[in-house]
């Protein structure tokens, strides 16, 4: 089974960057410029998803319509199935608050500029738990 990623990231040579770094990889890459999941697009009040929609999610911090550690507090909020562990921001501008609170809610932290060899290493670690 194919692995799935969701990237967020409003810097575009950013997101392309990941993008194309992650297809290399041989995964299966949605993307977005803004925080965005089904219960976001249909206006839910949970989840509707009897399974994780993604595997993995990378995301940014600062986004124009919500930080990504907002977007992860509101996917737990409203019962998203993808493991906490399973989600990462990646911001070269996040306060100690958001990142100390990241940190604690079981998100991976990576601080841009990031080597990709960091993120192989947490996404291999991820990999190798589930099979």
């Amino acid at each position: 089974m194919e692995t799935r990623v969701l990237v967020l990231d409003d810097d575009v040579y950013c997101l392309d960057i990941f993008i194309e770094y992650l297809m290399d990889k041989g995964f299966h890459v949605l993307s977005f410029e803004n925080p965005t999941c089904p219960v976001i697009e249909q206006n839910l009040e949970t989840c509707p998803m009897n399974a994780p929609c993604y595997d993995l999610v990378l995301s940014d911090n600062r986004m124009p319509e919500m930080t990504g550690l907002e977007f992860f507090l509101y996917q737990e909020q409203k019962g998203c199935k993808i493991p906490t562990g399973h989600k990462a921001l990646i911001s070269g501008d996040i306060s100690w608050e958001e990142q100390k609170k990241a940190v604690s809610m079981g998100y991976k932290m990576f601080k841009k500029p990031t080597s990709l060899h960091l993120i192989d290493h947490w996404i291999d670690g991820i990999l190798d738990q589930e099979f």
